[in-house]
């Protein structure tokens, strides 16, 4: 069974018109904001299903800590949600696709296509790269406390993947004995490195980045973009 699950702060019309659309996949969508009323949503998208999560789950279950608090001054997010969520509460899914809103693709067979082609691996997303000695002096890394695992470490840009039940539960095992995670663009590479598992590299994620400016590039209905923040580029682009 293949969920998708879209990290959110709060739901937008655009994103739920698209995904409401779908019938391959269980669309989930993670609404960080707790205090967010989602009655209309709820009455008009029916093929999606909302979840808020307390807070306090998370933390009493060691997901927190994984868009850290450096980043966006938040100990727990919607990204420590949606991992708690698939990985202590709805267990069923074989594959899980994660993205954050500011992702773009043109349609559900996009991830088909993906899927067709990747089909046992643990781990889809961009590329690594490594951080062979654990060198604190680049990057992030200063601000990352890495229990367990020795280097070296891994990072990537993590803002949409796709996991197996296998990743979460190592996920889940390590959230379990250190009551917490660690940001998520070296939790995940690192994650799936050290404990062998399956992971690949599409070229279809190659177009995502920290920052870019897409305009004028030639739309390839195959891949995924990102960023692309403003909502009307998303519509624009499906209509071409």
């Amino acid at each position: 069974m293949y969920a998708i699950c879209l990290i959110t702060f709060q739901p937008n019309k655009t994103w739920c018109d698209f995904l409401n659309l779908f019938n391959q996949y269980k669309i989930f969508i993670i609404v960080d904001d707790n205090n967010f009323d989602l009655s209309d949503f709820i009455n008009n998208y029916n093929n999606i299903t909302f979840i808020k999560v307390d807070n306090d789950k998370c933390k009493l279950n060691g997901y927190i800590d994984c868009s850290t608090s450096f980043t966006i001054n938040k100990l727990i997010s919607g990204w420590d949600k949606a991992l708690y969520y698939f990985g202590i509460e709805e267990k069923k899914y074989d594959y899980i696709w994660y993205m954050e809103d500011d992702v773009l693709f043109y349609n559900e067979n996009t991830i088909i296509n993906i899927d067709n082609q990747y089909i046992n691996d643990d781990l889809l997303s961009n590329t690594f790269e490594i951080n062979s000695d654990g060198n604190k002096n680049t990057w992030l890394w200063k601000l990352i406390n890495i229990q367990q695992y020795s280097p070296p470490y891994y990072k990537g840009m993590m803002c949409c993947v796709r996991f197996s039940k296998k990743m979460l539960s190592c996920i889940n095992d390590y959230a379990y004995k250190y009551k917490t995670l660690f940001y998520l663009e070296a939790l995940f590479p690192t994650i799936t490195i050290k404990n062998n598992l399956k992971y690949s590299n599409p070229v279809e994620f190659n177009k995502i980045y920290y920052r870019h400016n897409f305009k004028g590039e030639k739309v390839d209905m195959n891949i995924f973009y990102h960023p692309v923040k403003d909502l009307n580029k998303h519509i624009s682009f499906r209509n071409l």
